[in-house]
């Protein structure tokens, strides 16, 4: 199998995974604390949709960089400094 095969393949399940978490944050984290009627549950559910973003974001742009540098593109997207 090629390099580009299998960079495809885990760019592809990674994207999955992405949009699986977001899904579940959205979908099930999120409602399940506003739910629990407690005092700071709308507080909780600010910080824990709000953390969820951040992660997913972060995930995605290790994901790009893993990407990028497993194909050779470029070593500005990995943090490199030119």
């Amino acid at each position: 199998m090629g390099r580009e095969v299998k960079v495809a393949l885990g760019a592809t399940a990674g994207i999955a995974a992405l949009v699986i978490g977001f899904i579940f944050l959205v979908r099930f984290a999120v409602p399940l604390i506003l739910e629990a009627h407690f005092a700071g549950s709308l507080i909780t559910a600010a910080v824990v949709g709000i953390a969820g973003i951040l992660a997913l974001c972060w995930a995605a742009w290790r994901l790009f960089a893993w990407a990028s540098r497993a194909l050779g593109v470029s070593d500005n997207v990995s943090g490199g400094d030119q």
